[in-house]
């Protein structure tokens, strides 16, 4: 019988050893309740490895009481252990909240959409010049380098440099001396000839006479003739040497031919100059009226030209480049007669009144042309329109929402846009604040941007 509970008996488990006491319990328990093929399997279980325990020298340290060791289970480790109460607790956690959450009876209410601060401007109507602006260069309309005519000694300069001078002022003088004595020269020159010319012409009254009583011969007076025709030319000559000498005279006296100003001067006086002297003397231009010539591409080229010819087409301003400031305004007075294959510009021409004298020749300065005009044109500040890959549009403001509106632009300069389709006057554009703006948005206006509130007061602004 014995051998057949045996048969049964599940094996003890793997790692656990029961000592003397917990086996007299079980015996006690078993035998109470009467399963005594339970007992028996214990029984047998406990036999081999009671007959382990009580062999060794560790038996004698327990105090008669031998206790098994303990040997962790390969399946229960200490991190297995903790992973699963770490699991368990999330678990109890998790459950709490969704109990919790599903308990509850008020709704969440949906998050409110954040109110964007944004700077507005109102939309004007007016009219708008269309302004273009080029470089130019600014040129005198008239410039004399001052060269001497003849070669001598220069013995004086009559005028400081910078002064203004007018036209026929005396500038400078040569030593005249030697110009003087050829004048003299060729003046006795003819005087003797002239002399000549008497007694010859009055030889050949007496022979035409003595010719009519047949005294001479017609040779004689043929030849006599022609003596006073090589007289009368030799003294035109003459009187052609006086009139070069009194030109080259002239020339030692230097005058201005025409009225501008001094510029620094090449040579001082006691300098032998020559009319071959690239240099020269000293320059003078005309600084008023004063010229700017500038550059204007052929898109634009018959647009500005037939603009030009209304009453206030032609009018342009110089504009300092670094201040921006208005230094001349004047008119367009002319057009080049072709266009540069090169560069695909033409040049032009205006003439501008410089009394304060701001522009100097040879300085860079940007031109501001008006080329057309918008009438009762739509204008908002140029930073409201927004470029957008369907084209520009607007943020319009309207009872503190903003709604995106696809605009047309017609004109646009430095600081305003003139709109052709899309909004209408007095509507209300943002400006500023674009970047957290979307169509549907609340926002509201911070600050008001002044300036732009009138953006035609701005339209004298270069544009394209």
């Amino acid at each position: 019988m014995a051998r057949q509970l045996t048969a049964v008996c599940p094996p003890p488990a793997e790692g656990f050893h029961i000592d003397d006491g917990e086996r007299r319990n079980e015996s006690d328990q078993s035998h109470e309740d009467g399963n005594a093929a339970t007992s028996s399997c214990r029984e047998q279980r406990l036999l081999p490895m009671r007959a382990k325990t009580n062999s060794g020298p560790k038996a004698n340290l327990l105090n008669g009481s031998p206790r098994l060791s303990y040997k962790p289970s390969r399946f229960f480790t200490p991190k297995k252990l903790a992973l699963l109460s770490t699991v368990a607790i999330a678990a109890t956690i998790g459950l709490s909240l969704f109990a919790s959450s599903s308990t509850s009876q008020s709704p969440i209410a949906p998050p409110r959409k954040p109110v964007v601060p944004v700077v507005t401007a109102r939309a004007s109507a007016g009219s708008v010049p269309h302004l273009t602006g080029f470089v130019g260069i600014v040129q005198s309309l008239q410039s004399s380098l001052i060269r001497p005519q003849i070669d001598g000694a220069l013995t004086q300069l009559v005028f400081n440099e910078g002064d203004l001078v007018a036209k026929g002022q005396l500038l400078a003088t040569i030593d005249d001396r030697p110009y003087r004595a050829a004048l003299e020269s060729a003046q006795a020159q003819l005087a003797r000839d002239r002399a000549q010319l008497k007694s010859a012409e009055s030889d050949l009254g007496r022979a035409k006479a003595l010719r009519q009583q047949n005294t001479v011969s017609q040779q004689t007076v043929d030849q006599q003739t022609a003596v006073v025709d090589q007289l009368r030319a030799t003294t035109a000559i003459d009187q052609a040497n006086i009139d070069m000498a009194e030109v080259n005279l002239s020339y030692t006296r230097i005058h201005s031919p025409l009225n501008g100003r001094v510029g620094l001067r090449q040579v001082d006086a006691g300098n032998t100059v020559r009319s071959s002297d690239a240099n020269g003397l000293v320059s003078v231009v005309q600084v008023s009226p004063i010229s700017v010539v500038f550059s204007v591409p052929q898109q634009i080229l018959a647009e500005l030209r037939a603009h030009s010819r209304t009453g206030a087409g032609a009018d342009i301003e110089a504009i300092d480049r670094e201040k921006q400031t208005v230094m001349a305004r004047g008119k367009i007075v002319a057009f080049d007669n072709q266009i540069d294959s090169m560069t695909g510009t033409a040049r032009v021409r205006a003439v501008l009144d410089n009394n304060n004298e701001e522009l100097s020749p040879g300085a860079f300065v940007s031109v501001k042309v008006q080329t057309g005009n918008s009438d009762n044109a739509v204008a908002v500040p140029k930073i409201a329109v927004r470029p957008g890959p369907g084209g520009s549009f607007v943020y319009r403001v309207r009872d503190k929402v903003a709604e995106r509106v696809d605009v047309k632009v017609g004109y646009t300069n430095d600081d305003i846009a003139v709109i052709s389709e899309g909004i209408s006057a007095g509507d209300t554009v943002v400006v500023d604040g674009h970047s957290r703006l979307s169509a549907g948005a609340q926002v509201e206006a911070t600050s008001q941007n002044a300036a732009a509130d009138d953006p035609l007061g701005a339209k004298g602004a270069t544009g394209s």
